[in-house]
């Protein structure tokens, strides 16, 4: 079993607060944009080569390895990836961490960044105080 250390959901949750009031939700978003063309630059090129199953294998096995609950399912076209449990907002309930209001936005804006540079798009719609979103993949056309 591969090393898991959850607590830098927590870590990643005061680093968006500080984002949010010192940058603005602007400067939060410039700052998770970017992060595609730096850590996340092989999932945009898996992306660009193998379509929505590279985001298939990225979120499996990350939300494997943390716990997460979630399915996948091709739907019109597009790959749906449901979250029932997250990780990331179980780990720091359980934990007492203080959860930034603008926590889950930054999956929406990694992940539209990642398939801009791609040429695809994505949505994401979520309950964070319930943990649980639904993500949508498709290609731009």
């Amino acid at each position: 079993m591969a090393n898991v250390h959850k607590d830098f959901h927590g870590a990643l949750s005061y680093g968006i607060q500080y984002l949010v009031e010192h940058y603005g939700v602007e400067g939060m978003a410039r700052y998770f944009d970017g992060l595609a063309d730096t850590v996340y630059a092989p999932l945009v090129e898996a992306l660009k080569a193998q379509g929505t199953s590279a985001i298939q294998e990225h979120f499996e096995a990350i939300f494997n390895l943390e716990g997460g609950e979630f399915t996948f399912r091709e739907e019109n076209g597009q790959l749906v990836f449901e979250v029932t449990k997250c990780p990331a907002i179980a780990h720091m309930k359980e934990q007492g961490y203080a959860i930034a209001p603008h926590f889950c936005e930054h999956t929406r804006i990694v992940n539209e960044a990642v398939c801009k540079r791609a040429g695809y798009c994505s949505s994401v719609n979520y309950d964070q105080e319930a943990g649980q979103c639904v993500q949508r993949f498709w290609k731009e056309v």
